[in-house]
């Protein structure tokens, strides 16, 4: 069994440049192997500034949290239902520390 600190964090974030203001955060383990997703959630009418739907290339992009923690993640999926975008964040290295 794994043993530290596991990243649960629900807050602000930085992803690729974006202020978002409400980010979850949080890291898995499965027996040995740890990871770590996330997930935000903004209205059409709240939308950053800078954002844009195709944040879900093939790069990595950075994650860092208001104390500074980083990290590098895909963005797995972007999806709008009309009224809300959602993304979905999947980890490529070692949590935000």
């Amino acid at each position: 069994m794994t043993t530290g600190q596991f990243l649960d964090y629900e807050g602000p974030a930085d992803i690729d440049g974006v202020e978002f203001t409400h980010v979850r955060l949080r890291e898995c383990a499965d027996g040995y192997l740890r990871g770590w997703e996330g997930t935000t959630q903004i209205s059409a009418a709240d939308t950053p500034e800078g954002f844009s739907p195709n944040l879900s290339g093939n790069d990595p992009v950075p994650v860092e949290l208001p104390d500074g923690r980083r990290g590098q993640a895909l963005v797995t999926n972007v999806s709008f239902d009309g009224s809300h975008w959602t993304l979905h964040l999947m980890g490529t290295g070692p949590a935000p520390a």
